[in-house]
């Protein structure tokens, strides 16, 4: 974000504004289950007396997961809070209260943290679920965004990663690829043009849309006997998904769906859209196993709350291994998906 010496930096306008400011913000958007929000020492909160609690955590850095010249603070707001929407729906479950902690130079305009604050809650709220407190905290750079999010589900609905069998249907919710399409768009200085394609993979990029009321929907036909979201890609996925249970995979290259973004893209950036699909990571679509007599009611749950396609991509093996084949049986190298201490920078 591009600021001239006009600008409010956050150190004229001083801490106590700031979060003032935040709370405000945070206020207009508070679900019934608010008792207490920003302003004391916690937050208080009213959650379902019949339900498990689910509690997950995840944080955006600057130059690793995201750049100001590239994301605006509100894209940068909103996908913070998204990737922690994804988690509890990876588990079937619906998301209820988060809290934010956000550090970032002194220096930094006013409006930069503004921004972000308002992706947070606008994110939260689109879900069903409420931004209640946090910290706003001074540092020499980079801006890191980090957010805890409070979800809760039935404890008989919850899918976990262990449960595959072997002889279970893999499937994966969407397409895939228009995400790492969208960083490829960047790198490349794409997102100044109009292109539909191209719109749509920054989209998918930027603001990820996760699939909260799709997660819900597998779960509620207790048919589904694992669940993850695709963060990191397919080919990083899907190999935790099999060694939590203990099992192995093969997949099916044809049956792989490739966003139609990601396969336009790939051409005009010099990528293959079949390795940014399996490899590229941050679609969040949702990854889950079932017998194979179950697809087709889980596929009709799925689509009926949010119109998302359900595709039958491989099936779980009890050899420990992960093979992906052609159509003619022939095994294709999976690729690695991305590693937070091997990957490249800003995704």
């Amino acid at each position: 974000m591009n600021t001239d010496e006009t600008t409010p930096k956050l150190r004229e306008f001083g801490e106590n504004r700031m979060l003032s400011r935040f709370r405000r913000l945070a206020e207009a958007a508070f679900t019934p289950g608010v008792i207490l929000g920003p302003g004391d020492d916690t937050a208080i909160l009213r959650v379902p007396p019949d339900r498990v609690a689910l509690l997950t955590c995840d944080m955006l850095a600057e130059g690793v997961h995201f750049r100001n010249d590239w994301a605006t603070p509100w894209q940068i707001g909103w996908k913070a809070m998204a990737v922690n929407l994804s988690d509890i729906a990876a588990m079937g479950g619906e998301p209820g209260f988060a809290v934010a902690s956000v550090s970032m130079p002194g220096g930094a305009a006013k409006e930069m943290a503004e921004g972000i604050a308002e992706g947070l809650i606008a994110a939260a709220a689109q879900y069903g679920a409420a931004l209640v407190g946090g910290d706003l905290v001074g540092s020499t750079g980079p801006i890191v965004v980090d957010v805890s999010l409070l979800g809760w589900v039935e404890e008989e609905l919850v899918l976990r990663r262990s449960g595959a069998r072997p002889g279970d249907s893999i499937v994966v919710t969407g397409a895939l690829g228009a995400s790492a399409a969208g960083l490829q768009a960047l790198r490349h200085g794409l997102q100044g043009g109009s292109s539909p394609a191209v719109q749509q993979a920054l989209a998918a990029h930027l603001t990820p849309q996760p699939r909260v009321k799709e997660g819900r929907a597998v779960a509620q036909t207790r048919l589904a006997t694992a669940m993850l979201d695709l963060s990191d890609g397919l080919a990083i996925d899907l190999p935790r998904l099999c060694a939590e249970s203990g099992v192995g995979a093969r997949l099916w290259a044809e049956r792989i769906p490739i966003a139609p973004a990601c396969a336009e893209l790939a051409t005009r950036v010099g990528a293959e859209a079949f390795s940014l699909a399996t490899a590229g990571g941050e679609d969040y679509e949702l990854l889950f196993t079932c017998p194979p007599e179950a697809v087709s009611r889980i596929a009709d749950a799925v689509s009926g709350v949010g119109g998302a396609a359900a595709a039958v991509v491989g099936e779980i093996l009890a050899e420990r291994a992960i093979m992906l084949t052609d159509h003619e049986g022939r095994e294709l190298p999976l690729g690695t998906g991305f590693d937070h201490f091997a990957g490249e920078t800003s995704r």
